[in-house]
């Protein structure tokens, strides 16, 4: 009774909070009604009961859950386990597929109405299983690579020798590399200790130790498991199960990664478009710039700055030397003006934006010459960029008059309205206006840069959310309670105008991220690049291609790439994070995954199992933790822990093939 609850497991949790709920209904018994008689009974909804239980502990559910009918209760259960689902007195089949193509009754009838029903994919997973209940499920579309003879196997296998942590005793187990393992047993035996606190934290502690100590300073070390030796392990990565499935600004797109690439395309490929008059950008001439600053800032004091640094972290001292040399005793940091000697220390986690000082005048016809010099100077530094800010009329200092003193560490800060950007590469052919070059920030909606400055990146008008939320917070979350309006600034698009005004095949990203993830993947496949183009996106697009294919192998080629991550359901999470590592491409590495078919239909689980079944002929290693049959069927080797949980589990019970 004291066991600490962050301790269990998942299925001893889920029972814990069943058992609460199913001793309330024992506390407030009803008799069964009868011709009207008798007091009604409770309704009970349950989400997927069977979550992380082992066949044995799903036969003691059912048992719990007749007994509540048998009361006089009303049961209403979502669920995919095949067992519960032929135990049900009546079944709600809803489909055909999932997302648009779904949202209909298929049929709702007992087990046989549903079994007779040829459009229903539960009544096609059913007669399957009541035609062949035991029978050894084969693989499918993955060619089966020759088995290794035993004494070959014993070497390339992972082995681990007197295993004690937690509740386990002392036991040896040898997984096989590059195959396909399944650690089972009742909830509580100890599968999560020998999977996760023992080969996964092994794997990541040893992978630590080959980093360098500067790079270890980083991580926080990993403690050495309860185990004498475990040999031949690769390196590791898990796929846990996670209640949250992603905050305000998360979404299938950023989950995977797709949303990286697209961005990085953009930027390489994209065409940029002026926001306010839909023209492309396009060079314009030193002299037309010259025109415009004589033109519009005529009387007014003017400093000319060369952006050397936007928006990037670190100390920057290099730079500062380089300054110095060059003659320039000042450099502008995030508009306060600093020494270059001595520089002063920045901080090295925030962002800075340092520019050079190159000129400081007062625009007029006597000083068009000093304006055109300095112009050619700061568009040299600046590399093809130049800022132009016009300065407050006090006067402090000779140097750069247009300056006051700041009592911040001695800073000179520059009173002035926002500086404006002026460049001989990227400008609007219709109003001059200048635009700086594409940056993967300006695309992202977790950035400053190119978030919406209405919804700060999360496309809705959320009461209370400002530019220091992360969206990641559980109350704008699971708290949530007020009303949700779509952004009337950016219509949910997340972005600013400046993004959204980039275009690639006349396409702005949001427009891209709007297709299905099977949309999507034909979009790139049909994609036609020449020249320059096809060279520079070929990499980004196979990637973009890989992606996709693991998106849609793992059944969510409806799911659109901007559907925000709260409004997903708790499987097609579970199988988002699942195909963000599958598209990584890793290989020799050893996959853990904690119960992936959770939440899955029959039809989904086969998909699912299909595409681990292609992860592990590139060469990795699968130990998944399941109950699953047809997952347990489908392993290369299995190793039952047991024979019941807690202290008297923690044993190997069996280990080999299903067989």
């Amino acid at each position: 009774l004291g066991q600490p609850v962050p301790t269990l497991s998942g299925g001893e949790a889920q029972r814990l909070k069943l058992a609460g709920f199913l001793n309330v209904a024992s506390r407030s018994p009803v008799r069964p009604r009868a011709n009207g008689d008798g007091s009604p009974g409770k309704l009970f909804l349950f989400d997927e009961p069977t979550t992380g239980l082992h066949f044995d502990d799903v036969a003691r559910l059912l048992g719990a859950f007749r007994k509540l009918v048998a009361a006089g209760h009303t049961l209403v259960v979502i669920e995919h386990n095949l067992d519960v689902i032929r135990a049900a007195d009546w079944i709600v089949d809803l489909g055909p597929e999932g997302g648009d193509a779904g949202g209909h009754v298929v049929v709702a009838g007992t087990v046989a109405d549903v079994m007779a029903c040829a459009a229903s994919h539960t009544g096609t997973a059913l007669r399957n299983y009541e035609a062949a209940p035991g029978a050894v499920v084969r693989r499918i579309g993955v060619r089966e690579p020759p088995r290794p003879a035993a004494g070959s196997q014993r070497r390339n296998a992972i082995r681990i020798h007197n295993a004690r942590e937690h509740n386990l005793k002392n036991i040896d187990v040898s997984i096989p590399r590059e195959r396909f393992t399944v650690v089972t047993g009742v909830s509580g035996s100890g599968k999560s200790t020998l999977a996760f606190d023992i080969l996964f934290a092994e794997g990541q502690r040893r992978y630590l130790e080959s980093l360098n100590a500067y790079a270890r300073q980083f991580v926080q070390p990993a403690s050495r498991p309860e185990v004498d030796a475990i040999f031949g392990i690769p390196p590791t990565v898990a796929i846990e199960q996670r209640a949250s499935r992603g905050g305000r600004k998360s979404t299938v797109a950023t989950l995977t990664e797709v949303y990286h690439f697209l961005r990085l395309l953009y930027v390489k490929v994209g065409t940029q478009y002026c926001p306010d008059h839909d023209a492309p950008i396009a060079p314009q001439s030193e002299e037309a710039i010259a025109a415009k600053l004589l033109r519009d800032y005529a009387g007014r004091h003017l400093a000319l700055l060369a952006p050397l640094v936007v928006a990037r972290k670190g100390y920057y001292t290099d730079l500062a030397k380089w300054a110095a040399r060059k003659g320039f005793a000042e450099l502008r940091v995030d508009g306060a003006m600093l020494p270059t000697a001595p520089w002063p220390r920045l901080d090295r986690f925030k962002e800075h934006s340092i520019e050079l000082p190159v000129a400081s005048l007062v625009v007029g016809p006597a000083a068009e010459r000093a304006l055109r010099e300095g112009l050619a100077r700061a568009l040299e530094f600046g590399k093809g960029t130049v800022h132009a800010l016009p300065l407050a009329k006090n006067r402090v200092r000779d140097d750069f008059p247009q300056a006051s003193r700041s009592t911040e560490r001695g800073t000179v800060k520059l009173e002035s309205d926002p500086a404006a950007v002026f460049s001989t590469k990227r400008a609007c052919p219709v109003c001059s206006r200048s635009f700086p070059e594409l940056d993967p920030r300006l695309f992202s909606f977790n950035s400053k840069h190119g978030w919406c400055a209405t919804c700060f990146g999360t496309g809705l008008k959320l009461r209370g959310f400002d530019a220091d939320q992360t969206g990641e917070e559980i109350w704008w979350n699971e708290w949530y309670g007020d009303d949700e309006r779509v952004c009337p600034a950016c219509h949910g698009q997340r972005l600013n105008p400046q993004a959204l005004a980039v275009r690639f095949v006349e396409q702005s990203i949001a427009d891209l991220t709007r297709l299905s993830v099977g949309e999507a993947r034909r979009f790139f496949a049909e994609l036609d690049l020449h020249g320059r183009e096809a060279a520079i996106a070929r990499d980004i697009v196979a990637e973009l291609e890989s992606r996709l294919e693991f998106l849609d192998d793992v059944g969510l080629g409806y799911l659109t790439l901007d559907r925000s991550a709260p409004t997903l359901a708790g499987g097609e999470a579970q199988r988002i994070r699942l195909a963000s590592q599958l598209g990584s491409n890793l290989r020799g590495v050893c996959y853990i995954l904690d119960e992936p078919t959770i939440g899955l239909h029959a039809r989904d689980n086969r998909v699912l199992l299909d595409t681990l079944a292609k992860l592990q002929a590139k060469g990795n290693t699968l130990v998944v933790v399941e109950h699953d049959e047809e997952t347990i069927r489908r392993a290369d080797h299995v190793i039952d822990l047991g024979p019941g949980a807690g202290t008297r589990g923690g044993a190997v019970v069996a280990e080999g093939s299903a067989a």
